[in-house]
C-alpha cells in the first residue's frame, strides 16, 4: 500500500475524489504550513505548499499549488501554473517555481481539462517542464437518479456562487420571457459578486427584486452539499451561462443527476457538456445579455414542450460520464501516473 499525501480536501469533488483512492493506494491529509493563519494571505503563498515532514508519504498530490518540499510531488490544475498571475514572470518567485515544475521533483501536472492544458503548456515547454510530465485527467462525479420530481412544474435549477459571472441575469431575463406559470426557478447561490464581473449597482439591485417578487423564484443563499444534490434530483434541467469559469464544477453534477444542461462555451465547458447531445453549449463572448437570454429561453421552452428530448438528454449524461468523469477512468489514469512518479 502506497501512501499518497493531499493537501486539502475543501470542495466537494476533492471529498468524493480523495475519498476514493485507485487500488494499492491510500490518501492522507499532509501537513503544509497554515499561511491563512498567520495572516498571510497572498497568492504566493496560497499557492506555495510547504508539507512539513510525515513520516510514511510516498508522494505529494496537491491542487492548484507548487511544492517547496525536495520530495516526489504531482500537481492538479485547472487553469494557470503558477498561479501567481500577479507576478512579473521575471520574478525571482516565479522564477523558482517554475524552476520546481522542471525540477526532478515534480513527477507530474495534471490538467483537469484540455482546456487548461492549452492555457499552459507552451509557457510551460518555453520555461523547460518536459512534455511528458503533462497529463489531461478529469475530475470523477458521483451519480445519482431522480428524485422528488413534481411533474405539475417544470423546474429550473442554478447552483453556484458568482451568481453574475455565472449567468444569472441572463437566466432571471430569460425566465421572465418563458410566460410560463407551471415553470419554476430554484436559484442556490449567495448572490455575491467575485472576480471577473462586477455588474453595476442597479443591475445588482434589479436581481434582488426580481427574485423577491416572483412567485415561482425560490432562492436559498447557503445550503449543504446534500441539500443541493436533493435538488438537482428533484428539478428537470441545470442552466448557468457563466462568463468566466476555467470548469464549472456544478455543471458536472448536474450531469451526474441526469439533468439536461444548458452552459456556456467557456473555459471546458465544451469538454464536458455535449451541445445537442446532454443539453446545449451557448456561446457568450461577443453577445450582449439580452442575445444570450433569448436564447437561454428558446432552449428552456424546447426542454418544457418536448418531454422525448428532455428525456433522452437526460440519458445521455451516463456514457459521457463513464467515457470521461468516473472514478474507474480517473483512478486508472492517476495509477498510472503514480507508478511512473513511484518507479
Amino acid at each position: 500500500m502506497r501512501t499518497i499525501g493531499i493537501s486539502h480536501k475543501t470542495r466537494y469533488w476533492q471529498h468524493y475524489c480523495f475519498s476514493n483512492p485507485p487500488e494499492g493506494y491510500r490518501y492522507v491529509r499532509g501537513l503544509d504550513l497554515p499561511w491563512h493563519l498567520a495572516g498571510i494571505t497572498g497568492e504566493t503563498f496560497a499557492n506555495t505548499k510547504v508539507f512539513l515532514p510525515v513520516r510514511g508519504v510516498d508522494l505529494y498530490h496537491t491542487y492548484n499549488g507548487v511544492v517547496a518540499n525536495a520530495r516526489p510531488w504531482v500537481v492538479e490544475v485547472e487553469s494557470y501554473l503558477p498561479r501567481y498571475q500577479g507576478k512579473d514572470p521575471r520574478s525571482p518567485l516565479y522564477t523558482w517555481a517554475l524552476k520546481k515544475l522542471v525540477g526532478t521533483h515534480c513527477k507530474g501536472i495534471v490538467f483537469t481539462s484540455r482546456h487548461a492544458m492549452g492555457m499552459n503548456r507552451k509557457h510551460l515547454e518555453e520555461a523547460g517542464v518536459d512534455p511528458a510530465k503533462m497529463h489531461v485527467i478529469y475530475r470523477a462525479v458521483e451519480q445519482y437518479r431522480p428524485q422528488g420530481r413534481d411533474r405539475r412544474f417544470f423546474t429550473v435549477l442554478f447552483a453556484g456562487n458568482g451568481f453574475y459571472r455565472k449567468g444569472g441575469v441572463e437566466l432571471l431575463h430569460a425566465f421572465q420571457r418563458l410566460g410560463r406559470s407551471e415553470a419554476r426557478l430554484v436559484i442556490i447561490s449567495t448572490l455575491e459578486t467575485d472576480w471577473g464581473l462586477c455588474p453595476l449597482p442597479e443591475v445588482q439591485a434589479w436581481a434582488e427584486k426580481t427574485i423577491a417578487a416572483d412567485p415561482r423564484i425560490t432562492l436559498h443563499r447557503r445550503l449543504p452539499h446534500d441539500a443541493l444534490i436533493a435538488h438537482m434530483r428533484a428539478a428537470d434541467a441545470f442552466a448557468s451561462t457563466t462568463f468566466l469559469d476555467p470548469f464549472n464544477n456544478t455543471v458536472l453534477e448536474a450531469m451526474g443527476c441526469g439533468l439536461p444542461v444548458i452552459c456556456s462555451d467557456t473555459g471546458a465547458l465544451a469538454e464536458v457538456a455535449r451541445d445537442g447531445g446532454n443539453g446545449w453549449v451557448l456561446p457568450v463572448a461577443g453577445r450582449s445579455s439580452d442575445e444570450i437570454a433569448e436564447e437561454l429561453a428558446a432552449k428552456i421552452r424546447q426542454l418544457m414542450d418536448d418531454p422525448l428530448l428532455r428525456g433522452r438528454m437526460g440519458a445521455a449524461n451516463d456514457a459521457i460520464i463513464r467515457e470521461h468523469f468516473c472514478l474507474p477512468v480517473r483512478n486508472a489514469a492517476l495509477d498510472k501516473l503514480y507508478r511512473a512518479a513511484l518507479g
